[in-house]
């Protein structure tokens, strides 16, 4: 005669449970172990110290003379481009240093918001950004308001920068050469 095969559940319902299975101060202890260790890890995690992650500071190298090359070669082409593209060309610049010298995002604020962001504490000065400001502010009655400039005002707009470049900081502002003032409408 064959041995009849047995299924795995019908073998597992012949084995007993142990009666601290079924007990419910077993279930009940389980649950407060539980929440007990919840608790304690917790307060073990926020009491612990923070680990600090050491990160490198990676010196950059001076990039004031690649600013002064670029200034010098938008004054060479000064006389051949009209006062509109000057003026795009000397913001940018001066933006695109301002935000690696400073660590500002200045490259895509308009000069109010950059003004409002200097105004609220950031690092710069209020001589500083009242300059600064004064040059964007040229630049973008050129700009926006189509003014124009006369040769004298184009070239001090790049002594200006030059200046700015040169000074290379802005808790105080370089006082020598101001941003030109605003000749002639348009």
């Amino acid at each position: 005669m064959a041995d009849k095969p047995t299924s795995l559940v019908e073998d597992l319902t012949l084995v007993p449970m142990p009666p601290w299975w079924e007990s419910p101060w077993f279930w009940l202890a389980v649950v407060v172990g539980l929440l007990l260790l919840f608790v304690l890890g917790r307060r073990w995690f926020r009491r612990r110290p923070a680990t600090r992650v050491e990160v490198p500071v990676v010196l950059e190298a001076d990039r004031t003379p690649e600013f002064l090359e670029r200034l010098a070669r938008l004054r060479e082409r000064q006389a051949t481009i009209d006062a509109y593209a000057l003026s795009i060309e000397s913001s940018e610049l001066l933006r695109d240093f301002v935000e690696w010298r400073f660590r500002l995002a200045i490259r895509f604020q308009t000069t109010r918001e950059f003004l409002d962001h200097a105004a609220r504490g950031a690092d710069v000065s209020q001589p500083a950004a009242g300059w600064l400001g004064r040059y964007l502010g040229f630049c973008d009655r050129i700009k926006f308001a189509r003014g124009s400039a006369d040769a004298a005002s184009r070239s001090g707009l790049l002594d200006a920068a030059e200046a700015f470049l040169r000074h290379g900081r802005l808790d105080s502002a370089p006082s020598q050469t101001e941003p030109p003032a605003e000749r002639g409408g348009r």
